[in-house]
């Protein structure tokens, strides 16, 4: 990259652009095998994680409007305004955690990541403490701390964590090829049956099919050579197939 100094010339661009080089690594995930089944696991139960995610930001929005209602604006630097006086001395302003407010809903927001990580929550009280005078607002800290932290945080983690082994074993699943006797041969995500009878019952199709399911709802888990098999050796009351419960097929030919 070459920077001409001109008028226009902004050299934080450059940095951004050197920065962005950084995104080549992702190359690894399609390259290195263990990192190639991670990121496939990842995007796969991304979307069955939506719902506790979108949990944790109301909550933690929640937390930030009341947070701007109780304390907005008593974190100032302003030398004209004596509760900055208040904030020299101890080891919020010590730690420069000047940025860590509720003077805005952005800045709320900087503050309860801090708290959900657990990064040094106890300094970022102390200068709220100082400034209000009081120690009531251990209150608000805590019990962001056991609500956000201890029960919903905690859910979240324990939930990838169970759903990364799941798909795990699912995706190991995938390199067997699963043989449903005169009905249909299952590999990977797919399965592959003659369309002229399925489980018993004549169509009148002919030809090789591919039959896949997926979930009517992003957030439902399924294991989808279980729901295949499922498929090819369950019949109804009228002979005729009858697929997994929230699933539908869909299905092209040969």
């Amino acid at each position: 990259y070459v920077y001409y100094p001109n008028a226009y010339s902004n050299s934080r661009l450059i940095r951004f652009v050197v920065m962005a080089r950084a995104f080549r690594l992702g190359r690894l995930l399609m390259i290195v095998p263990g990192f190639e089944m991670l990121g496939s696991i990842t995007a796969e139960i991304l979307p069955a994680t939506v719902g506790v995610i979108l949990l944790l930001f109301f909550l933690m929005y929640g937390f930030a409007a009341l947070g701007t209602i109780l304390y907005g604006g008593l974190i100032t630097r302003d030398p004209a305004n004596p509760l900055a006086a208040k904030l020299l001395g101890n080891d919020f302003s010590d730690n420069d955690y000047w940025a860590n407010n509720f003077n805005d809903m952005m800045s709320g927001m900087n503050v309860l990541f801090n708290l959900l990580v657990v990064n040094n929550w106890t300094n970022c009280e102390i200068g709220f403490e100082a400034v209000t005078g009081h120690k009531w607002v251990r209150f608000f800290f805590l019990s962001f701390h056991v609500v956000g932290v201890v029960f919903i945080n905690n859910l979240l983690i324990a939930f990838i964590v169970n759903a990364y082994f799941q798909q795990l074993e699912v995706i190991k699943g995938r390199n067997n090829e699963d043989v449903v006797p005169g009905e249909a041969v299952i590999t990977g995500e797919k399965a592959l049956f003659n369309a002229s009878e399925i489980t018993g019952t004549k169509t009148g199709a002919t030809g090789g099919y591919y039959a896949r399911l997926r979930a009517i709802h992003a957030d439902v888990e399924i294991d989808e050579r279980e729901g295949l098999r499922r498929l090819f050796t369950q019949q109804s009351s009228t002979g005729s197939s009858k697929g997994p419960d929230d699933v539908v097929i869909a299905s092209n030919g040969m």
